[in-house]
């Protein structure tokens, strides 16, 4: 009788959207979309990523979200990265998109895509257009160790949705995207890697933007 009396205990509890062992929590957000464009910076996949999904030094599961349908009137479109903790204990990450500070670490966010159109700049000296090489970044996040505020701790199996734009011209039509994470902790002018990550290949249909 008395376990029949916990058992709809327990229901009552669960149907009124109570969460036993901690309390309900919306997945966390950054908006990237306000920030101003980041400068290219050369990223790139890297040679350790032996297959799409790895992370190295980076204990997360970066997961790339893009719409099918039609792109927005200057061909990009909006991409969410959903950063996962998967290792045993919280993480850290950069969780302010103001460029005006000091950095201490950065989380870099970008894709790589046959759907990016080719951007070319002209070459002062010669006057010949030369192809970009250097895949345009999405997102930056930073953060300062003195800042506690402009850091996100993140619990194991807890995940962060950042908003991010393409930031580069998309060719409509069925392809292949890959997102890819990298966090660097700067001081004195000096880049110290501290892990990557890539997301499964995801396939999407893009259209064209319609005429307004």
């Amino acid at each position: 009788m008395h376990r029949l009396k916990l058992l709809v205990a327990l229901a009552a509890l669960l149907s009124q959207g109570v969460m036993l062992g901690g309390s309900a929590r919306d997945q966390l957000t950054i908006d990237a979309t306000k920030q101003p464009s980041p400068t290219f910076k050369g990223c790139g996949p890297f040679p350790d990523s032996a297959a799409a999904g790895h992370s190295a030094g980076l204990p997360i599961r970066l997961e790339l979200l893009i719409p099918t349908g039609e792109l927005r009137p200057d061909g990009a479109t909006l991409i969410d990265f959903l950063i996962t903790d998967i290792g045993a204990e919280p993480i850290k990450l950069p969780s302010s998109v103001n460029q005006n500070m000091e950095p201490a670490s950065v989380l870099t966010l970008w894709f790589t895509s046959d759907a990016i159109k080719d951007e070319y700049f002209k070459d002062v000296k010669s006057g010949r257009l030369i192809r970009v090489e250097s895949p345009p970044t999405s997102a930056e996040l930073y953060g300062r160790n003195a800042d506690p505020q402009t850091f996100l701790v993140l619990a194991p199996n807890e995940t962060i949705r950042v908003r991010a734009y393409a930031r580069v011209a998309l060719n409509p039509g069925t392809y292949s995207f890959t997102g890819h994470g990298e966090l660097a902790r700067l001081s004195h002018g000096t880049s110290e890697l501290v892990g990557t990550a890539d997301s499964e290949v995801v396939t999407r249909t893009l259209s064209s933007p319609t005429a307004r």
